[in-house]
């Protein structure tokens, strides 16, 4: 009847805090948060206690969120010293293991390299890619010292030099390394910079298999944006140059970069309101998902297919999923039906997640989608969630062990 039907989404990069904050999203808003935003499918970090760190605390989590998710779902497992005895353990459960490289929201970042050597060792012998936050821990504390320790006048337009570009680079070139020595597969989570891009993109010339997405926000909003939004900008990594937005959407269309993931971190406004230095990083966008990525393909910045494909399939296999992301035969029934010319401004208090507000404040986009459809059931329809929760783990590949040494 007019509308347009692509597949359900895959976001390969949510934050919902739960268990553990649920006060600040859950599995019940972020879900549903999901769904508003033609999401049928998410991977989801733990980075709040209690981490990931065990068989028992994996099965424990996937029984909880089984029981609240609204879309089907894949929990990550935490790549952390503590973690390292039981990753063959948890490899079945898990699409993956995330390895924090820099500090960020929740989670410390590490710095030790042969530290660093002795997770990748691990995860490649449990058969697990590693998804990495890729910031130089070092490089962080010392700009961090340089630009805002002591500062009372610092703000977040400093961010993007507090946590700068090359903390991002040399951090993507020290992951590539470990991850061509050990075997291990790598997925670089949220991308930044064209120079990130760029470390990537040499290491697939030379036959490396390295996965990447990167998120709405670096590739929508830039620096310059800091007096209008404050710490609204506020996420790690930071958000860029207006031509680093420019050198993604380059990344995307030569498939340097695989995958858009919201990276969703919501916080309430009176946290993100705090000093600079003490307001929290992350932003809310699981919600506005597939309007924020077909306004990228509206600006003539993407083509439609390669726009979809970032957010479906292309996101899918950079994780390695099984039946999602693609309209065929014998995968799982999950669509999205939008009308391509409805056109609605963001206004983030009525928007799912609890944070109640959004960066895009304002922002008129076209592809809201008016009916969600999960496993082949209306999940969704005229800005409703429709039934209970019902999502399930997503199925995934078996593991396959690297020989390390």
């Amino acid at each position: 009847q007019g509308l347009t039907v692509i597949p359900g989404l895959v976001d390969v990069h949510v934050h919902f805090r739960d268990p553990g904050l649920e006060h600040i999203e859950g599995w019940d808003h972020g879900s549903a948060g999901a769904l508003h935003g033609g999401v049928t499918s998410v991977v989801e970090v733990q980075n709040n206690a209690p981490l990931t760190t065990s068989r028992a605390l994996l099965e424990e989590r996937r029984a909880h969120v089984q029981r609240r998710s609204r879309v089907d779902f894949g929990c990550l497992a935490n790549l952390v010293e503590a973690s390292l005895p039981e990753l063959a353990a948890m490899a079945p459960l898990t699409p993956a293991f995330k390895c924090f490289l820099g500090g960020s929201t929740g989670v410390g970042g590490q710095a030790d390299e042969g530290k660093l050597r002795e997770l990748f060792e691990g995860a490649a012998r449990a058969g697990r890619m590693i998804v990495a936050h890729c910031e130089d821990e070092t490089t962080l504390q010392r700009d961090k010292a340089r630009l805002v320790d002591g500062n009372p006048d610092a703000t977040v337009a400093l961010h993007h030099l507090a946590r700068s570009t090359e903390a991002e680079v040399r951090s993507i070139e020290t992951a590539i390394a470990l991850a061509r020595e050990s075997g291990a597969l790598l997925h670089v989570f949220h991308v930044s910079s064209q120079e990130g891009a760029d470390a990537i993109r040499r290491a697939r010339r030379l036959g490396q298999w390295v996965a990447a997405s990167t998120a709405p926000h670096f590739i929508l909003l830039s620096n310059e944006d800091a007096p209008r939004l404050g710490n609204l900008l506020k996420v790690n990594p930071s958000i860029k140059t207006p031509a680093d937005s420019v050198g993604l959407c380059g990344a995307l269309t030569d498939g340097c970069i695989d995958a858009i993931g919201t990276d969703h971190a919501p916080h309430p406004l009176e946290f993100k309101q705090r000093a600079y230095a003490k307001a929290p990083s992350g932003m809310p966008s699981v919600d506005l998902l597939w309007p924020l990525t077909y306004e990228l393909v509206r600006r003539g910045w993407l083509e439609a297919e390669l726009a979809l494909a970032t957010v479906t399939w292309r996101a899918a296999d950079s994780v390695r999923l099984i039946r999602k992301g693609r309209l065929a035969r014998g995968f799982d029934g999950d669509l999205v039906l939008f009308d391509p010319q409805e056109r609605r401004r963001v206004s983030g208090a009525q928007l799912p997640s609890r944070s109640k507000w959004s960066a895009f404040e304002g922002f008129e986009l076209a592809g809201w989608p008016r009916v969600v459809v999960r496993r082949g059931e209306i999940a969704f329809q005229s800005g409703s969630v429709t039934g209970a929760a019902g999502g399930l783990p997503l199925e995934l590949e078996p593991p396959t062990p690297a020989r390390v040494g």
